[in-house]
């Protein structure tokens, strides 16, 4: 029998804002990992899902949107793609094929997808092929396969897992050959503090409306572990400040009677006791640090451009 060599590597999901890319790398893992949300540019860091195959262990990158906006965040957050992608070997290049102007995306994205990787490495997935009509669909994929820029160009429903297989029969062919680099019951390089301050960003982009989702950064400031409390019975505490840019978007935050900050704090406890597999007490503080985001030495080191 052939002895078959174990791949490794990392392989990033990347494409323009609302592609569903998140969604896809959850979808891929099996789990949540990134968080997700309606809102455009949810994704802040890079985030890495690591799947183990029998004869592969994948890193997946979940990376920011890119997006042309003048906005000062907006355009370190495509460097922070960019950091990421340009570590990556294989890049996975994520399109909403729902979306009216997708061959433009692309088009307007090309140069960079070409770049980056040659054909042999780049993948495309038409995403969210659920919305829209079957005889669109093969046009569109003819139209991408003509321009030469892809390896397999696959269509999916990341949402709905639909076609999560397709693209996980081809990921192995172009990853190189190489030892495990992470221990096989780890899913994410990103401490459990890191995931629960993205769980509760999340459910502020899912609460609240207008520009408050994107003048927040979380902190987590306590977490105990409950191995270590002396009464074994004892529920951990988990303590996070979240940080706004202003007084009245602090009042937003907070609501009515502090409705508002405990419907965020029920929820994101709730998927932070899923992922601990434990009950939490977790306790939300709002805090105003008056344009923060235009602190480059803070901006940066939290989109972790330093």
């Amino acid at each position: 029998m052939k002895n078959t060599e174990f791949k490794s590597g990392f392989v990033g999901i990347v494409g323009p804002t609302n592609s569903g890319k998140s969604t896809l790398m959850n979808a891929l893992m099996g789990k949540k990992i990134s968080i997700v949300s309606p809102r455009v540019q949810t994704t802040y860091h890079g985030v890495r899902g690591i799947l183990n195959k029998k004869n592969a262990q994948v890193i997946f990158t979940d990376t920011p949107g890119y997006q042309q906006h003048p906005d000062r965040v907006a355009k370190l957050l495509n460097r922070v793609a960019d950091k990421n992608a340009s570590e990556c070997e294989v890049l996975v290049w994520t399109f909403d094929a729902s979306n009216p102007r997708v061959m433009h995306q692309i088009h307007k994205l090309k140069k960079k997808i070409s770049q980056f990787k040659s054909k042999e490495y780049s993948i495309c997935v038409l995403n969210k092929v659920d919305l829209i009509p079957k005889l669109s669909l093969l046009p569109m994929m003819d139209e991408v396969i003509k321009m030469d820029l892809f390896k397999h160009v696959i269509p999916m429903s990341a949402r709905k897992s639909d076609g999560v297989d397709s693209l996980l029969s081809v990921i192995n062919e172009p990853l190189p050959e190489g030892p495990q680099l992470y221990p096989t019951e780890q899913v994410t390089d990103r401490p459990q503090s890191f995931l629960m301050s993205e769980f509760i960003r999340e459910k502020i982009y899912r609460a609240t409306r207008q520009e408050l989702p994107y003048s927040v950064w979380i902190e987590m400031e306590e977490w105990q572990d409950p191995d270590e409390l002396e009464n074994k019975k004892k529920v951990p505490t988990y303590r996070a400040v979240i940080h706004v840019d202003s007084d009245s978007r602090k009042a937003i935050l907070i609501g009515k009677g502090g409705e508002m900050l405990k419907r965020i704090g029920t929820e994101a406890r709730k998927e932070i006791e899923t992922m601990l597999g434990h009950q939490v007490c977790l306790k939300l503080f709002v805090d105003v640090q008056k344009d923060w985001k235009e602190n480059s030495r803070q901006l940066n080191s939290y989109l972790e451009l330093e």
